[in-house]
């Protein structure tokens, strides 16, 4: 396939630290929507915790471009083997519901550097011939983690407690941590620095926004595009299908770890399909697997209103999260792809860490305004869910016009 020996010593570390990531973002937040009961309460966890998220991602993008690669990663890795110890430590004599909000709030900041760091390495490590492949693996990757985390964490968690769900996930980060340093290589340039830290990050940034602004109107307006579709339709997703199964419909944790992993195969599906297509798909397609994803979501809102068994809802739920997931993992390997593509090597870090910080700096406000809705109209959860679906479609028809205006039909 010709990706070889050193891009899968890299997929080999992050299939295990994501493993530890994904069991602690499902875990989390669904333990104080259980304590609580409350959407709101869900929606303003996952909104603290997306903050850092989004406020470092740009960061940690500079530092993917100026600091060994497989360094950042190791060091990542035992920060978070440290926070799951400290979790077990204060578990007992402190606010579990704040507790968990600084576990994920952790969680995210490192994910803000880590992303970026992983994304960066690719072209590194890979010809320009194989980029959109060796992404479709590390998305493939990242879904496979997020198949089988929730799955086996809902089901310890529903049985044994959140504390042996976080000890699992500190086990694994450290697993992780000790393979880098020992297996991963990533090619690294040292970059020229002029003046303190702070000067430099805000260099890089700016030679990034410059880069987006000045030669690639394309990316900026898909930034913005992608913005909005995170604020309207990926926050309702995370904070709506707990909200829905758990509460709506009633059903148990592990059933929840389920469609959680059932949202994580689409995505290694649309993954794969990626991989798969990679010859014949590009940007002009893109657009469609948003709208067909976005129509998927409709079928959260017939489980709903539809007289039918619980089960029977369960299932359509199910397989709306999977669609969803397959085909807006089918754009967003292509989008990473152009722009990675577009992208001097130089500036890759900076630019994908820009990219996702804004695309995401949304999402928190998303997660707030979803919590309070279905709270507030835990009646209405189908009438809220095809708003969703309407809009969402729009901005599919908006980006196709976009890319096409721009790219040529």
């Amino acid at each position: 396939m010709g990706l070889g020996k050193r891009f899968f010593a890299l997929v080999a570390a992050q299939v295990i630290s994501l493993f530890g990531n994904a069991v602690l973002r499902f875990a989390l937040p669904l333990y104080v929507l259980n304590l609580t009961g409350s959407s709101a309460a869900m929606g303003a966890v996952m909104a603290c915790a997306w903050f850092p998220y989004v406020v470092l991602t740009p960061i940690g993008g500079v530092v993917a471009d100026r600091v060994r690669k497989q360094r950042i990663m190791a060091v990542l890795d035992g920060v978070m083997a440290l926070v799951c110890a400290a979790y077990l430590a204060m578990y007992a004599s402190v606010d579990v519901e704040g507790l968990s909000i600084a576990a994920l709030m952790a969680l995210y900041a490192v994910q803000s550097v880590y992303q970026p760091t992983v994304q960066s390495a690719v072209p590194s490590l890979v010809g320009r011939e194989h980029v959109q492949r060796a992404t479709a693996v590390i998305s493939q990757v990242s879904m496979l983690s997020g198949l089988v985390g929730p799955v086996l964490g809902g089901l310890v968690f529903g049985v044994f407690g959140i504390e042996p769900v976080v000890a699992v996930s500190g086990a694994l980060f450290v697993l992780s941590a000790l393979l880098i340093a020992c297996a991963v290589r990533i090619p690294h340039e040292p970059a020229s620095r002029a003046g303190g830290v702070l000067q430099t990050v805000k260099n890089d940034l700016r030679d990034a926004a410059s880069f987006l602004r000045q030669g690639q109107p394309l990316i900026l307006r898909m930034i913005a595009l992608a913005t909005v579709f995170n604020l309207v339709m990926s926050a309702f997703i995370v904070i709506a299908a707990p909200v829905v199964i758990t509460q709506v419909l009633g059903l148990s944790n592990q059933l929840m770890g389920v469609a959680e992993g059932a949202l994580a195969l689409g995505g290694l599906v649309g993954g794969v399909l990626a991989g798969a297509l990679a010859n014949r798909l590009d940007l002009r397609r893109a657009p469609a697997a948003l709208a067909l994803g976005a129509a998927a979501l409709a079928l959260m809102a017939a489980a709903v209103a539809l007289p039918v068994p619980t089960m029977a809802a369960y299932v359509l739920v199910v397989v709306a999260l999977f669609a969803t997931m397959a085909c807006c993992t089918l754009f967003s390997v292509q989008a990473v792809s152009y722009v990675q593509q577009a992208t001097p090597h130089t500036l890759i870090g900076k630019v994908m860490g820009l990219t996702v910080g804004l695309a995401n700096c949304a999402a928190p406000v998303g997660q707030l305004a979803y919590g309070w809705l279905l709270d507030a109209f835990r009646a209405q959860v189908p009438a809220v869910t095809l708003g969703v679906v309407a809009v969402s479609l729009a901005l599919s028809l908006v980006m196709a016009r976009m890319v096409r205006r721009y790219l040529g039909a």
